[in-house]
């Protein structure tokens, strides 16, 4: 028994990357996490918003919408801060300049999308008449894209990172799966948003939502001592 506890505690301190990178990384996982749950309560407690059929980011708007400009704001400052980490863990190797590049470019957008909110929504908040695009609104969409399409890239490019390691037999297709629905998910969300579907909203949390496990899984994978080289 003591010898296998030993064995044990060897496997969980003998990791490929060093436990500080891990914790830096993990912060960034929390992050997404954090993320998502704040606009997940937001969106079940917000009076007279739809999350099923609202987007993410109307959250920002109306009474309370301050929640969701930091919610931006936070998870942002943390997106670019940690892409210095993924920097260090892909150095020279497949995705080691773009991955990081990806991760900042999502910061910039969740950022930008912090200080420049989107136009009133069909629907939300109650009671406001529809307009046409404005300056903010329009930056706000721009950036979102730009967020949502580093995150899809972002998993394409570290897929190659996964073809030669056995310890990760199946991530290369795990990624690019992952990626695709990103941008499969949030193309259905824009085509029903512009049709005001009551169910455009659930698309767009389950675009969003994908890199969050992902990242969980993979992180997990890494503190249980699997190799990566």
């Amino acid at each position: 028994m003591a010898l296998m506890q030993k064995e044990a505690i060897f496997r969980r301190t003998n990791r490929s990357v060093p436990t500080l990178l891990l914790l830096w990384l993990t912060c960034g996982s929390l992050g997404s996490l954090l993320f998502t749950t704040t606009y997940l309560i937001e969106g079940i407690t917000r009076p007279d918003y739809s999350a099923w059929q609202q987007a993410i980011s109307a959250l920002s708007l109306g009474p309370g919408g301050w929640v969701q400009q930091i919610n931006f704001l936070v998870f942002g400052l943390i997106t670019i801060w940690t892409a210095f980490a993924w920097r260090r863990l892909l150095k020279g190797g497949a995705g080691g300049l773009w991955n990081p590049i990806c991760r900042v470019l999502e910061g910039i957008g969740l950022l930008v999308d912090c200080f420049f909110s989107q136009d009133p929504a069909f629907g939300y908040p109650k009671g406001i008449a529809l307009v046409p695009p404005t300056f903010h609104g329009t930056v706000h969409v721009l950036f979102a894209f730009l967020s949502i399409t580093a995150i899809a890239c972002g998993f394409f490019v570290i897929a190659r990172r996964f073809l030669r390691q056995p310890e990760w037999r199946g991530w290369f297709t795990y990624s690019i799966i992952t990626g695709v629905l990103t941008i499969v998910f949030i193309a259905i969300f824009g085509t029903l948003n512009g049709q005001h579907s009551a169910y455009a909203g659930l698309f767009e949390r389950l675009s969003t939502s994908l890199g969050t496990l992902w990242g969980i899984i993979f992180l997990v994978r890494l503190w249980l001592g699997t190799k990566f080289a």
